[in-house]
């Protein structure tokens, strides 16, 4: 039906599985509840036991540690669920589709590229340009910083088939720092100088849209003129069965976009973004400072007081690193743009947003790199407990049953929460999901210090998953530099976890290890009169 500013806007049948898994929500925000509270108890009663303790260790503290560390990974999660489960009205999005092609909105797309193969940006080009959309209502703009004379000749022979098609480059700008965030804000500005569309759309160069990508996104800018931002889910091509490596993302889209979105900051994952472009120049335009260009324009929306929203239609196909080394460097490049967001407070380029707002982007890349540290040290430091002496203050067979009976209990609450969240969501997925590609910890921690110590150059733009990016070359690479790279370059600890555990495993594993730990030290000192307790065998 029309909605009020005369728009025909249809509603489709919603996914029965979403449809099914509301039945569960009560249950997750009740279990969420409690996981969060069990773990308040747990760790106060930790602690007074450990500073009433007559011989304090040094393990006793860094065990405490490690356990936080892991938990507050896992409380974030649950307090956002609560906090999204308080919204009125709060649920899944609704399935829209723009109808008819009078009174529809003007729309450009915005295709940036730099460098990439052309027959892969071309695809993305004719996907574009064939979208189920009035051609006199949309106009497809390549963005080319890799000044490519091909790309332009390619282009300019669809320009006879598709008026609406055009080619444009602010020259060589490959290997320039931020050039995606300068490229689109040189077509906001320059390029829509003389005709300003009401509504923006970005496409990476390797994301092929679907015919209905348009007409599925723009409803819900549309039912809200004071949303800023819609972004679609990612969904792959060429993703590999199983999805051994996450790449997929899709707990941080199911699980936890979904829930921003309920709270109206759901975070922008770049290609697939659709804007009102009137906000995104009141705000700015693209920040610049950062290589996580899409989340950061995220934060700077939120604190600028616009909604944010995510579909979960599959609107999008795009390509993921077909390669260890590709996906390691494409989640190295994300954090070191969240490491570099913690200087946004002494950037003069955005002096003026409002300094709250700043020390907000700040603190935020502060928390996302003090939890990839985090977990560096918890994966560093439970061998080394697991091999020293005691870990637990023990004055009496109580306490000793008492913190026992506290871990065991933190650990079944964080695990009926993740099954709850699963029967919730319909995702399918091992406990403790939220840590997929927390193994690349040191690795991450590791690419921001060289960035910052030894060089500031970027690295590059590449289509991740296309064969010709150069670090999705195996077959050519002798054994030897094939063992170099995995072991020293990609951190032994990847490969340790993907092909000896399984991801999965890993992912299991990560604080069923911590609890282990709790466990046996209840053990040493309880004796097997209390519990018998094999830990190769339960984990």
């Amino acid at each position: 039906m029309p909605s009020e500013q005369g728009h025909d806007i249809r509603e489709l049948p919603p996914d029965q599985r979403i449809l099914a898994g509301q039945r569960y929500r009560k249950s997750l925000y009740y279990v969420a509840q409690m996981a969060i509270w069990v773990g308040y108890l747990y760790f106060i009663a930790r602690l007074l036991l450990i500073l009433i303790y007559p011989r304090q260790t040094w393990q006793m503290w860094v065990m405490l540690l490690v356990e936080a560390i892991f938990s507050h990974l896992s409380r974030k999660e649950q307090l956002l669920v609560v906090a999204a489960s308080q919204v009125p009205g709060g649920g899944p999005r609704k399935r829209l589709r723009l109808q008819g092609t009078k009174n529809v909105p003007r729309v450009d797309v915005l295709l940036p590229c730099c460098g990439e193969p052309v027959e892969v940006i071309m695809d993305t080009v004719r996907a574009a340009c064939t979208l189920d959309y009035p051609a006199s209502h949309f106009r497809v703009l390549v963005l080319d910083d890799g000044d490519s004379t091909v790309l332009k000749k390619a282009v300019a022979k669809l320009q006879s088939q598709w008026f609406h098609l055009s080619y444009h480059s602010r020259g060589r700008q490959s290997g320039q720092v931020f050039a995606k965030s300068g490229n689109l804000n040189y077509a906001l500005t320059t390029l829509q100088r003389e005709i300003q569309p009401e509504f923006c759309a970005i496409l990476d160069a390797d994301s092929i849209p679907t015919r209905d990508f348009l007409r599925g996104t723009l409803p819900h800018l549309l039912r809200n003129p004071k949303s800023a931002l819609v972004s679609t889910r990612q969904y792959f091509s060429n993703l590999p069965r199983g999805d051994p490596l996450s790449q997929a993302r899709s707990h941080f889209y199911t699980c936890q976009n979904a829930e921003l979105d309920i709270l109206g900051k759901a975070i922008d994952a770049g290609s697939g973004a659709v804007f009102r472009r009137k906000f995104i120049v009141e705000v700015g335009l693209y920040p610049t400072y950062s290589f996580s260009e899409d989340w950061q324009l995220s934060l700077v929306l939120h604190g600028m007081g616009h909604r944010t929203m995510q579909v979960q239609e599959p609107l999008q196909f795009g390509l993921v690193p077909t390669s260890l080394t590709g996906h390691i460097a494409q989640r190295n490049r994300w954090y070191i743009g969240h490491a570099q967001q913690i200087m946004a407070v002494l950037s003069r380029e955005i002096q003026t947003l409002p300094k709250h707002l700043r020390q907000n982007i700040a603190f935020n890349g502060v928390g996302i790199i003090a939890a990839e540290l985090g977990c560096l040290i918890g994966f560093s430091a439970v061998p080394c407990l697991l091999l020293s002496g005691q870990l637990i203050p023990v004055s009496s067979p109580f306490t000793t049953k008492l913190q026992f009976s506290l871990a065991a209990l933190q650990v079944l609450m964080t695990w009926l929460y993740e099954y709850a969240q699963a029967a919730h969501t319909g995702f399918r997925s091992v406990p403790f999901a939220h840590l997929e590609n927390k193994w690349l910890a040191g690795g991450n921690i590791y690419s921001i210090l060289k960035f910052y110590l030894f060089t500031s150059e970027p690295k590059g733009s590449f289509v991740t998953g296309s064969t010709a990016n150069s670090w999705n070359h195996n077959s050519a690479t002798p054994l030897y530099k094939k063992l170099h790279r995995d072991l020293w370059q990609n951190c032994i600890c990847a490969i340790y976890e993907q092909r000896w555990l399984g991801l999965s495993a890993a992912h299991h594993c990560h604080l069923a290890t911590i609890a282990a730990v709790v466990l046996s030290g209840c053990i040493e000192q309880l004796g097997s009169d209390i519990i018998s307790f094999e830990c190769s065998e339960a984990f």
